[in-house]
C-alpha cells in the first residue's frame, strides 16, 4: 500500500513525542512493504524534504503570514505534488491531531487521492476552546482511532458515530527503550551517587512543570534526598526554559536542578533516571497514552505520574500516582519513588509496556487500512 501520514510537530530531536511515534510507524509501516510518506508543517529552518529512519518526511507551509494554508491547506497540495513526484497515488491517508478541525487536512487531501482509505487518529484533547469543538466534522472519515476507551466515550458524546471509532494505542519502539545499567550510566553522564529525578518533553504549565519545580525544595529538604538531582530535557530551548531556572535560582534550588538543552540519547536518560516524573493536571495537548510515561515503563525506570481516568486505564498499578494539581501528594510520590521503589510496581510496568511495541500497534493499523 501507498500511505500518507499527515502529522503536525516533527520537530528534530529526540525529545518530541510526534515525531518518535510518528516515525516508529512509518518505519514499522515500511518494514511491512508499505510505501510510507510523512507529510508535516515546515517550522523554522527545516529542509523540505528530509529522509530520517529511511522515511521520506515532505514539509509543507512555513509561512509567516498564511497560518490557515501552513496548517491546513497546504498539507492537501503536499499529498498532490509528492503523488505527482513518486508516480503514485496513496491508498491510505492517515491524519494526526488533538483538534478535530485539523482532520480537514485529510478531508482536503482526498480530493487528490479520491480512491483513499481516509483515516484519523484523534492523539490528544486540544489546549484550545476552539479545537474541542467540530467533532462531527470526523463522521466524514472512515474510521477514527482513539488510545483509551476514556476518550472513545467522550467521542461518542460528542456526536461521533460510534461504529466508526476503534481504539488503538500509541506506539513506542521497545527496541530502543530497554533496561539498561544505571549505575554505568550515571558513570558515563557524570552523575555518580545521585539519585536522578528526569523529566523530558515540552515543559509547560498545561504539561504540570510547575507543580515539578514547586516539589524541589520539598523533596530536598528530606534528609533521605540530599543527594537528588533534577535532570529537565526540555523538547527545545525558550523563554518558558528561562523562566523556570529564574524560579529555581530564586528559591536557592540551582545546584540541585539541571537542565539538557543539547540533543542527547534520551533514551539513556530514561534508563539511567531513578524516577521519570510526569505531574499532568490533566491530558489536554499530551497524548492519551503519553509516550514519555511508556518508554520509562519499558527501560524498566519507575514512573511517578497522576490519577486521571485515562491514565488509570492504560497503566493502573504500574506507577505511582499523585493527585493532579498537588504539590505536596507530587513530592510524596517522588519521596516513594526515591526510597522505598516496589520491584514488583516495575516489572508490571515493564511487561505492560510491552502492549505498546511499534510492530504490535502496526499490525493493528494495517488490519484496519486494509
Amino acid at each position: 500500500m501507498n500511505i500518507a501520514l499527515l502529522s503536525a510537530g516533527m520537530m528534530k530531536g529526540e525529545k518530541e513525542a510526534t515525531s518518535i511515534t510518528t516515525t516508529g510507524l512509518a518505519k514499522e509501516l515500511a518494514e511491512k512493504g508499505n510505501k510510507v510518506v510523512i507529510i508535516a508543517e515546515k517550522r523554522g529552518e527545516e529542509n523540505r524534504k528530509e529522509t530520517s529512519n529511511g522515511i521520506t518526511i515532505y514539509r509543507v507551509g512555513g509561512f509567516k503570514y498564511l497560518r490557515g494554508y501552513n496548517k491546513i491547506f497546504g498539507y492537501a497540495l503536499g499529498v498532490r505534488k509528492i503523488q505527482k513526484s513518486l508516480g503514485i497515488k496513496f491508498d491510505v491517508i492517515h491524519s494526526f491531531s488533538a483538534a478535530p478541525l485539523l482532520f480537514t487536512r485529510g478531508l482536503l487531501s482526498k480530493i487528490f487521492a479520491r480512491k483513499a482509505m481516509l483515516i484519523h487518529t484523534m492523539k490528544a484533547y486540544s489546549r484550545s476552546k476552539w479545537g474541542n469543538r467540530f467533532y462531527f466534522l470526523l463522521n466524514l472519515a472512515d474510521v477514527v482511532t482513539v488510545p483509551t476507551k476514556v476518550f472513545a466515550n467522550k467521542l461518542a458524546e460528542a456526536g461521533v458515530e460510534q461504529d466508526k471509532i476503534k481504539i488503538v494505542h500509541s506506539n513506542i519502539d521497545i527496541k530502543k527503550f530497554l533496561p539498561l545499567n544505571k549505575e554505568e550510566l550515571k558513570i558515563k553522564y557524570e552523575y555518580q551517587n545521585k539519585k536522578i529525578i528526569f523529566y523530558y518533553g515540552a515543559m509547560w504549565k498545561h504539561k504540570g512543570a510547575d507543580y515539578l519545580v514547586e516539589s524541589i525544595p520539598k523533596v530536598i529538604g528530606n534528609d533521605n534526598n540530599k543527594n537528588a538531582l533534577f535532570v529537565f530535557a526540555p523538547r527545545h530551548n525558550c523563554w518558558r526554559i528561562e523562566g523556570y531556572k529564574k524560579i529555581i535560582k530564586d528559591i536557592g534550588m540551582e545546584e540541585f536542578c539541571k537542565f539538557v538543552l543539547t540533543d542527547v540519547k534520551i533514551n539513556e536518560y530514561v534508563a539511567m533516571a531513578d524516577a521519570v516524573v510526569l505531574p499532568y493536571p490533566s491530558l489536554m495537548g499530551t497524548e492519551g497514552n503519553p509516550s514519555c510515561l511508556l518508554e520509562a515503563m519499558a527501560c524498566k525506570t519507575l514512573v511517578v505520574t497522576t490519577d486521571l481516568p485515562e491514565l488509570r486505564e492504560i497503566v493502573d498499578g504500574c506507577v505511582l500516582m499523585a493527585k493532579p494539581s498537588n504539590t505536596e501528594s507530587l513530592v510524596e510520590m517522588i519521596n516513594v519513588a526515591l526510597n522505598k521503589p516496589s520491584k514488583e510496581m516495575i516489572e508490571k510496568a515493564y511487561l505492560k509496556s510491552k502492549e505498546f511495541d511499534g510492530e504490535k500497534i502496526c499490525e493493528e493499523f494495517v488490519k484496519l487500512y486494509h
